[in-house]
């Protein structure tokens, strides 16, 4: 089974555990909360030839579902979508394989990925109880990603939002980790605020050997500021 395959096979059993982790919990309270968050994000290697350029600014817009099993805990979920990316250069000359062309990059070329993802995450949160109008709670978890739209910009070459289909994977996976606090409001809603941090398990961007890339495995790192607002 080749490098391919092997992603493929894992990446579907990542996807299975996280779509069945919630299945078969009985409902005694559902809560909703709608967010829009930004996002920092930028991607790391683990090539030494690959260096990072900088992070990238995007947001996470979404619906996230609470489901209580029991007065302080609940599962997480929900669906939002994610623009995210990040800037990278390699050490090494390469080529970029586009859809309608191919572009050799010199050494030290920077490469911007801009990704939009739908993002369905499935986690538990921990909360104790309220204190006044305050409510403290922290959330971890599990994600998939899936591709909606992806670009390459290559500013030295005045490459401009270049379809990146064929550079990147259309699925993955990672994990996630926040806290937060919920303030009171009137008519049963409360204001969300809080930080997150997530990551990916899996490489980001394909190894293309008919032009011989370096093989290695490029991820994303998010960091977000949580905005919402739960009724």
């Amino acid at each position: 089974m080749n490098k391919t395959n092997k992603l493929s096979v894992l990446r579907a059993l990542a996807v299975a555990a996280l779509v069945s982790a919630p299945v078969g919990l009985s409902a005694q309270e559902l809560e909703f909360a709608v967010h829009v968050d930004p996002v920092i994000s930028w991607m790391g290697s683990n090539e030494s030839e690959y260096r990072g350029e900088g992070a990238k600014a995007g947001l996470d817009l979404g619906l996230n579902v609470l489901h209580y099993f029991a007065d302080n805990y609940a599962i997480s979920s929900g669906l939002s979508i994610i623009s995210a990316g990040g800037r990278q250069s390699t050490d090494e000359e390469h080529i970029l394989v586009f859809t309608s062309f191919n572009q050799q990059l010199a050494p030290g070329t920077e490469v911007r990925y801009n990704i939009s993802y739908l993002n369905i995450p499935a986690g538990i949160r921990l909360q104790p109880d309220q204190v006044g109008y305050l409510t403290y709670f922290g959330d971890l978890g599990f994600d998939i990603r899936m591709r909606i739209k992806s670009t390459i910009d290559v500013p030295a070459l005045d490459i401009r939002h270049e379809n990146a289909r064929t550079e990147l994977y259309g699925i993955n996976a990672g994990w996630h980790i926040g806290i937060g606090i919920e303030y009171e409001l009137a008519l049963d809603a409360s204001f969300v605020a809080g930080l997150g941090y997530a990551q990916d398990f899996f490489d980001v961007t394909k190894d293309l050997e008919d032009v011989n890339q370096l093989d290695d495995r490029t991820r994303i790192r998010m960091f977000k500021i949580r905005l919402g607002l739960k009724f």
